[in-house]
């Protein structure tokens, strides 16, 4: 868990947790996590940028109501288009006077709707007055309804949706809460932190379990387990070291490839579909990088994953390449790692900066979407 992760959860601390603190908790860390990147970007050291990210944001009290809950003001700022902005960008048409004169007494502005033309007064000897001619105004009103769907169609797309979608898979964006620092949802926990939280959708509730469960064994994964398997690798070994990994559960074989030189292997059978996505490419990405890290003399590792009640023929395949995963962690740590060898878990904290650099924005998913070949 990186220190941002922590100090985001430092903020939400003794809060209820609902499916919208849930989202506000990680929209906050998101833009934390930008912000960070940003003062990186501009030369700071990262202890400087990790400093003012933080005073970026002391406190969500100013956000949340007593009980903990998001207020309903601040909700609404952050959830809707704001009705002042909408009006002042809405077309605005002008219907001038039969007269033709242009002063402001004889004009009117209508925001947001089509006028109907001015009645032409016709001057002519022994006739009457043109009747108003209907079909401007047909088209006004159907091109009002036009916009008007056109709206909602957008807001659907761009509010709606996205927010039901976050609400469905809470987990994919609450990737480091474990049981030791979760709160309750909608009161049924509040108050008691440890407790794994409920959800009103049992649906939701395994996904959380799920992918909590995983994101905890890629926490407790430390650089002594990798110290005890340093050295060459052997089929056997990379087995075991496969069992004790992330997903290790799941391990159905593992070793070496008899057929080709410097190749390992992992299949993993009945993984869960409950866990997120995000929390499986987190998983992926770390096992391929500790393998890399423990064994030198291994330039590939072969993967292949099948969830519950899928066929061997729906199983996922990814193929990590030494080279190709040690360039990305030459780019996202500034040079810092070039190579994966022993020396990243010499200690704790060597190792916890390399679990760092895998927790940094979309950068697993990047090296497991370059590694899938199906």
């Amino acid at each position: 868990m990186n220190e941002l992760r922590m100090y985001v959860e430092h903020l939400f601390e003794g809060k209820v947790l609902t499916s919208e603190n849930i989202e506000l908790k990680e929209e906050i860390y998101g833009n934390l996590m930008a912000r960070y990147q940003d003062y990186l970007a501009d030369g700071m050291s990262e202890d400087e940028a990790l400093k003012k990210t933080k005073e970026s944001v002391p406190s969500i009290d100013d956000v949340l109501s007593p009980d903990g809950e998001l207020s309903e003001d601040e909700g609404s700022d952050t959830r809707r288009l704001d009705a002042d902005d909408a009006a002042s960008s809405a077309p605005t048409q002008v219907m001038d006077s039969p007269s033709g004169d242009s002063s402001s007494d004889e004009k009117a502005r209508v925001a947001g709707a089509p006028v109907p033309p001015m009645e032409a007064d016709v001057r002519q000897a022994g006739t009457s007055k043109a009747p108003r001619k209907k079909w401007p105004v047909v088209v006004g009103i159907a091109a009002a309804a036009v916009l008007v769907l056109g709206g909602l169609w957008v807001a659907m797309n761009m509010f709606v949706e996205p927010a039901v979608d976050r609400v469905e898979d809470t987990v994919a964006n609450v990737q480091d809460i474990t049981q030791g620092n979760a709160g309750g949802n909608a009161g049924n926990n509040a108050g008691n932190p440890g407790q794994t939280p409920t959800f009103t959708d049992p649906e939701d509730q395994r996904e959380y379990e799920a992918t909590t469960a995983l994101m905890q064994e890629i926490e407790d994964s430390t650089a002594d387990l990798l110290q005890i398997y340093a050295g060459r690798a052997t089929s056997s070994e990379v087995a075991d070291l496969a069992a004790e990994l992330p997903l290790g559960a799941h391990r159905r074989e593992a070793g070496l490839d008899d057929t080709a030189t410097g190749v390992a292997y992992i299949d993993y059978t009945e993984v869960s579909e409950d866990i997120d996505g995000d929390a499986i490419d987190l998983a992926l990405a770390y096992n391929a990088t500790a393998i890399f890290s423990v064994y030198p003399d291994i330039s590939t590792v072969r993967v292949t994953l099948q969830e519950a009640n899928d066929s061997q023929w729906d199983a996922d395949t990814y193929v990590f390449e030494r080279t190709s995963l040690e360039s990305s962690f030459t780019s996202v740590s500034d040079g810092l790692v070039t190579q994966l060898n022993s020396s990243l878990f010499e200690s704790t904290d060597a190792w916890s900066q390399v679990k760092g650099y895998l927790d940094r924005a979309e950068f697993a998913e990047r090296v497991v979407d370059r590694a899938e070949t199906n």
